[in-house]
Parts: C-alpha cells; structure tokens; sequence
C-alpha cells in the first residue's frame, strides 16, 4: 500500500507481537545504563509485519552534545536520548537490504512513566510528518528496576498507546 508519504507499513497503524528475549534484551540495557536513558533499535521479518524480534543497543550521545554545547543541548542523558544520524541511516539501510526493516525505536525513561513526551513527539514527528517509518517503545525504569513499558504510534496525525503482544519463544 502506497500513500503521498510512500510506502505504508503495517507497523506503523497496529499493535505489535515481540518475543520475550527481545524485552529481555531492552530491559537489561536500560537497567544497565541507568540513570541514563537506554536507546536503540527493533527490527523484525519484512515478510510478518507485525513481528519484532531483534533488539538493537545505540549509544545515547546527549551527554557528549550536552558537554559540548549545554545551552543548544540543555539536557543530559537521564533525561534524553539521541542517536548518531549516522548509525540510524546504516541500520535502517542494513535493515532494508536483510529483509529485517526497522519497526521502533526504543528508549527507557528514567524514574517517571512510559508516557511519549512531548520531546519525543517533537523529535519523532517534526512538522506532523514521521521522521522515520517507526513505532515507538518507551521503558520506564523507576529506581533501577523495570517499572513499565508502552509502544506508541502516529496515527491519523496523533500519537496513541498501541497494543504490544509478547511471544514466549521464537
């Protein structure tokens, strides 16, 4: 299916179905970085849409921009995430090319909700347009344990709460 923005992807307008090892993945890292947040990647088959089952750690650089220039980059890693420009452009590009497209992008907050800021809606959806074809996970971590996760997606312009589905086992 094709609109005036390209392709449109299941991912984009439904819930999700993750294997278990996948959260495991996600969770470890947002313990491990605490009290920072934790940032990466989800990919799953291009032939099931629907299904995600490969984490992707990326390294939040807020604090390098924060110590470089504090007054264009206010916050710190405990209350942001940014990625490389770079490596998002490779993986979704290695994504693309194994047949694993990119499905979320993921990020833990830090000692509050899995809520989608409005940070997170600024930086995802600029001007109202998706940055990138992807949902949203967002891990709350409250007091170095795992307190609660959402996915979100932009649909018909908003960003709402969708389903996400966990799979025991491959």
């Amino acid at each position: 299916m094709q609109d005036d923005q390209g392709p449109t992807h299941a991912w984009l307008t439904s819930g999700l179905t993750v294997h278990r090892a996948v959260l495991d993945a996600i969770d470890a890292q947002s313990l491990a970085e605490y009290p920072s947040e934790a940032c990466g990647f989800i990919t799953g088959p291009a032939a099931q849409p629907l299904v995600i089952d490969r984490a992707i750690a990326a390294v939040n650089l807020a604090d390098k921009y924060h110590k470089v220039d504090p007054e264009t980059f206010p916050r710190t890693s405990r209350e942001y995430y940014t990625i490389d420009a770079r490596l998002i452009q490779r993986t979704f590009e290695q994504g693309e090319r194994d047949g694993q497209p990119v499905k979320v992008i993921y990020h833990s907050h830090c000692d509050c909700g899995a809520y989608f800021s409005q940070t997170d809606q600024d930086a995802a959806a600029p001007d109202g347009q998706l940055a990138y074809p992807v949902a949203y996970l967002v891990t709350s971590v409250m007091e170095g344990k795992i307190a609660e996760r959402q996915l979100f997606a932009f649909i018909d312009s908003a960003w709402q709460a969708v389903p996400l589905s966990v799979r025991e086992s491959l």
